[in-house]
């Protein structure tokens, strides 16, 4: 896939590329090829669910017309078969020489030939020319013509087909989001139901009698990945980057517009209409990667993003926690036009978000939860400013990865022994390593002293982390989130090879209301695949108990696979099973009372953990489940009153809920892909 080069202009608000834009008529094009060679044959349903919880991208490469040569790609496409060259019409004899001396199998097709025609022609010569001795899969291939529902209609066309169910209706363009969302979540539910019993090996006859109690079944409990579109730029970003004229050109987007469909000049359109359809396209390309649901959602707000830099700005000073609740409950009721039918039946039938958006859509509150919706689920971040990179991102991202190895964490402590909160945070990683002692042999935990940006990249180059912890202040330079390292601001770490997973233990190093540039998402560009950092100034005790947990429980998983699939579920698990220390950190009096105060003959937080709380903490209401459980103990000892007094004066705030992973932390998984499979395969 080419884009054309162009002057060095881009759209308005979230900064894409016009020479990016011009390879969007492709790069729709390319995402209704198959991406694997099983999109061409029969596969038992079983494989199709298993795989939901891997990636399998289609790899599309994304360069300009004079680099597309031996001295960049060949070492690409030696790993690689190179299929089909898709250009703009002014370029196409040169594409068509280049891609024929790199290999590619099929002739290079201009964007003026781009039709349902070729598109069958396409699929029909990949099969004859990589698999011609085994049948081809039944069924209609045709372009998306509504972008704005392909999300949610081109991975179930491309199911529907592997499924072997009538393809042809699926072509008609006018359905409604509430049609084809009903369609999309029916097929998952077939799909989840006839999985289930291959999985057991039920005979056709019995297949047959079982089936619609199945489906009722699968119906109750259906988890698939979801992806979200969520486009929107924070006012006080547009006020910097933008003069008053261009930012008038600029507006709210619907989630649903009949004017949004493909064509092979859809990136002549105004900007709002090539940045929609680019964030589409980056929703619809995650969805169809994971065989699962996409929604695109209406532009956030302005007010909302006024609403959470009041939150963040409250947070650098002493901050209350009547005024947190506050905000978050003008933030939900800014935010409440979001909430459409379709979106919260999709979030309930998630097993993760995947969020495409500068706006933390976790830290709303869904209707009918009390707890806002990470800790419902857990929940992936994919920055969306600049629009150009996000686009460059999700179509060059790496395959997955397994960490089901020996772990080896690097922690780099960038805040002088000086410092009372470098003695803090050395005591906690101390901790960290002393508690992870036992699982020595899945996860090893090595301790840096590095003052300077030369020792940090010093000591990432010796180590070769596979997890990076760095242990730093953060701080704010204008508009740009940075980490003081050697008491100078840092954007930019330079790190010779910049691990799988970044995570920082310092504050505010992701804030989101002021759209500021921040080294969380800066780290996905220098290499990292995923990055958590912390929207808000976070407490040194508090985070070093967070950041110790995460390690104790990826240690036990990689020793003893249990619950954690991903190293997103590990720290989603972390963040909601913390909500009690939350409260407990409150104030002095009910933190006392927790740890100092018997019940059975042991402290009130050891029952509550390791009884009282076992299986009454439903995530969407975990906080306020958590404090009815320290209620009815408190109850018990004759101090109900008192202590559900505390839980309001002087309150808590959720600070655990006030971190975002950013990048894929989903595609980290804590076994190898064998396993996987293995745990779903019929029989077992």
């Amino acid at each position: 896939m080419w884009e054309r080069p162009a002057a060095a202009e881009s759209t308005v608000p979230h900064g894409l590329a016009k020479t990016v834009a011009a390879a969007l008529p492709g790069l729709w094009y390319c995402l209704h090829l198959p991406a694997a060679l099983w999109d061409l044959v029969d596969v038992d349903a079983w494989k199709l669910k298993a795989v939901q919880s891997l990636r399998l991208d289609h790899n599309i490469v994304l360069v300009p017309i004079d680099m597309f040569d031996e001295d960049l790609l060949g070492r690409h496409l030696q790993h690689h078969h190179p299929v089909v060259t898709v250009c703009p019409d002014e370029v196409l004899a040169e594409a068509r020489q280049r891609a024929s001396a790199l290999g590619f199998v099929l002739p290079a097709i201009p964007y003026s030939q781009l039709s349902d025609a070729t598109l069958t022609a396409h699929w029909n010569a990949i099969h004859e020319h990589f698999i011609p001795d085994l049948p081809a899969l039944p069924g209609e291939v045709s372009l998306t013509r509504r972008l704005d529902m392909a999300p949610l209609t081109l991975p179930h066309r491309r199911l529907a087909r592997q499924m072997g169910w009538p393809t042809a209706e699926l072509a008609v363009q006018d359905t409604s989001m509430s049609s084809a969302f009903t369609q999309a979540l029916r097929g998952q539910t077939l799909l989840a139901a006839t999985a289930r019993l291959e999985r057991e090996r039920a005979s056709p006859s019995e297949a047959d009698r079982r089936f619609p109690q199945t489906i009722k079944e699968e119906a109750a409990r259906l988890r698939v990945p979801l992806a979200l579109g969520l486009p929107g730029t924070a006012p006080a970003y547009a006020r910097i980057a933008y003069d008053g004229e261009l930012r008038r050109r600029t507006g709210t987007q619907p989630a649903v517009s009949p004017d949004d469909t493909w064509s092979v000049t859809l990136h002549e359109r105004p900007d709002h209409m090539v940045e929609r359809a680019a964030i589409e396209f980056a929703v619809t390309h995650q969805a169809v990667a994971s065989s699962g649901l996409g929604l695109m959602l209406p532009t956030v707000p302005p007010d909302a993003f006024v609403i959470l830099a009041e939150l963040e700005r409250h947070f650098l000073t002493r901050h209350s926690s009547a005024a947190v609740r506050r905000l978050l409950a003008r933030l939900n009721d800014v935010a409440e036009p979001l909430w459409s039918k379709e979106l919260t039946t999709a979030i309930q039938r998630a097993s993760h978000l995947t969020v495409f958006s500068d706006f933390p859509l976790g830290l709303l509150t869904m209707p009918g939860d009390s707890a806002p919706l990470c800790a419902r689920l857990p929940v992936a971040y994919r920055p969306l400013q600049p629009l150009t990179r996000t686009v460059q991102q999700q179509v060059s991202a790496p395959p997955a990865i397994s960490l089901n190895h020996t772990i080896k964490v690097l922690i780099a402590e960038c805040i002088p022994l000086s410092d009372p909160v470098g003695r803090i945070s050395r005591e906690g990683w101390n901790m960290a390593r002393e508690t992870t002692e036992p699982e020595a042999a899945t996860l090893t935990v090595i301790q840096a002293e590095t003052l300077t940006l030369e020792a940090l990249q010093q000591s990432v180059t010796e180590h070769r982390p596979d997890i990076l912890v760095i242990s730093a202040h953060g701080t704010m330079v204008g508009n740009m989130a940075a980490l003081v390292i050697g008491d100078e601001p840092h954007l930019d770490l330079g790190l010779d090879r910049v691990p799988p997973v970044v995570m920082l233990s310092a504050c505010h190093v992701a804030p989101r209301g002021s759209g500021a540039v921040a080294i969380t998402d800066l780290l996905l560009r220098e290499g990292a695949l995923a990055v958590l950092g912390t929207q808000v100034p976070v407490e040194v005790t508090r985070n070093a108990m967070l950041m110790c947990r995460f390690l104790v429980y990826l240690a036990e998983e990689i020793a003893k696979p249990r619950q954690f699939d991903t190293i997103l579920d590990v720290w989603h698990h972390v963040q909601t099973s913390n909500a009690v220390n939350d409260i407990l950190d409150g104030s002095p009096s009910i933190r006392a009372w927790a740890t100092s105060a018997t019940i059975n003959g042991q402290p009130v937080i050891v029952e509550f953990m390791s009884s009282r709380a076992t299986g009454r903490l439903r995530l969407p209401h975990v906080y306020e489940d958590t404090e009815r459980v320290l209620g009815e103990i408190a109850d018990e000892q004759g101090l109900g009153d008192r202590v559900r007094n505390w839980f309001r004066r002087p309150g808590y705030v959720p600070e655990s809920l006030f971190y975002v992973f950013v990048g894929c932390p989903e595609r980290i998984h804590l076994s190898s892909l064998g396993q996987q499979i293995e745990q779903v395969r019929p029989g077992r």
